[in-house]
């Protein structure tokens, strides 16, 4: 049996579809935006901690390592 949408209906799910895709490229951009200001806080920080605490680059890796295996990014 074939079942073919109405031109109409056709034409609203494309339109639907389209304007679910710009809204998630416009999610993905302002993701983005935010996870780029992050990275330039996180190069801040790196950088005053390493002046103030003349050890911190040696020790930043081991640290992060722990923290990783310590510490769930997802929980509350």
């Amino acid at each position: 049996m074939n079942q073919s949408i109405p031109a109409e209906q056709l034409a609203h799910l494309q339109k639907e579809f389209r304007l679910l895709g710009e809204e998630t490229d416009k999610s993905i951009l302002e993701l983005r935006v935010e996870v780029d200001r992050l990275k330039l806080e996180i190069a801040a920080l790196k950088t005053i901690l390493g002046s103030i605490f003349p050890t911190f680059a040696e020790q930043f890796p081991q640290v992060l390592a722990r923290t990783i295996q310590e510490v769930d990014p997802e929980a509350d």
